[in-house]
């Protein structure tokens, strides 16, 4: 790379660090002059079985707080399954004594992972009428898993593809006209910032953090209208988040909330806020379509470049070819 090129990077770098950071500054402050929503039009759930992954910590854990007080079964796939068992356990201790939760190992760095943690909950034998996909990372230094595939592109997006595909056919099986199945896909407000690089989504020619968080919220905002799209038929909703900007282990590379944390803990929302709009998408009976994008308990327009059918389709594409999916859903 000459010097040109490297001027072109760096100013690139710099580029999508101050826009990225100027949206972050924008959300904090529109969080703080809008007042706080949380869930309406949510009955008991007894019965009904929910997948979450990531879910001992942040916004997952209280998600599955939620998701126990109203009497439901929890299926949590995460990394370290003692750190989960030892988080649920401070729930309970904490007086959350409704509920069922099981834990296993899904690494969302292996697909192989993924592909096991699919096949333990089918062998369950159990329905399943929420998948949450929450576990994500932001802003990590290069790296690629042991398929290959950059860090941000394996955990925020195709792991969890792939995991959806897995499930599909029980979230189908156990979907009702009065209660639908649904798909949650925790999404970013970053996504409006985010691009698709259909030749190299690894990113590994002029890799920035900041490009390739952004690029894996934009997929997983793409891949929820075309899920949707897809799977209407067979009674699933797919639908996207953006819970906030909350104070979770996901700034740990985020430089000043790391310098600032007090300053970071007054203008963040809480890891609890940020599970009212996830909960509210899964479970709401006001939620009546699939397909949209929800930021403090509303249906919001997302970014213009997820709307586009023809890109929507060449990513879907594209990542079936990634992950040897010949159709998606059977299994």
């Amino acid at each position: 790379m000459g010097i040109e090129g490297y001027i072109h990077k760096w100013a690139t770098t710099l580029w999508t660090y101050l826009v990225l950071y100027l949206l972050g500054a924008w959300y904090m402050v529109k969080e703080l002059l809008v007042p706080h929503r949380t869930p309406t039009g949510i009955t008991n759930q007894k019965g009904r079985v929910a997948v979450i992954t990531g879910g001992g910590r942040g916004i997952g854990l209280q998600t599955v707080r939620q998701f126990l007080l109203l009497e439901m079964t929890v299926i949590i796939g995460g990394r370290d399954v003692k750190s989960i068992e030892e988080a649920v356990s401070r729930l309970r201790s904490e007086g959350v004594n409704t509920g069922t939760v099981k834990c296993f190992e899904m690494d969302l760095c292996s697909l192989t992972s993924v592909r096991n943690f699919a096949k333990t909950f089918t062998n369950l034998g159990m329905p399943l009428h929420v998948l949450v996909n929450n576990a994500g990372i932001m802003f990590w230094p290069w790296n690629v898993t042991e398929d290959g595939h950059e860090h941000h592109w394996s955990v925020n997006y195709l792991g969890h593809f792939l995991l959806s595909h897995l499930l599909a056919p029980h979230l189908a099986a156990s979907s009702t006209l009065n209660q639908p199945s649904r798909v949650v896909n925790l999404s970013s407000s970053i996504h409006y910032m985010g691009g698709i690089n259909f030749n190299d989504v690894n990113n590994k020619k002029n890799y920035s953090p900041q490009r390739a968080y952004a690029q894996s919220k934009l997929a997983q905002m793409m891949f929820t209208i075309t899920l949707n799209e897809r799977m209407a038929k067979q009674g699933v909703l797919a639908l996207a988040v953006h819970p906030g900007v909350v104070a979770t282990e996901l700034f740990q590379h985020v430089t000043w909330a790391k310098t600032f944390p007090r300053l970071a803990s007054t203008f963040l929302k809480t890891p609890s806020q940020g599970s009212d709009t996830v909960v509210y998408v899964a479970l709401s009976q006001e939620v009546k379509e699939g397909g949209h994008y929800y930021e403090n308990c509303q249906c919001t327009q997302p970014a213009a470049a997820a709307l586009k059918s023809d890109d929507r389709n060449r990513l879907w594409d594209l990542t079936c070819r990634q992950l040897d999916i010949q159709e998606f859903g059977k299994v």
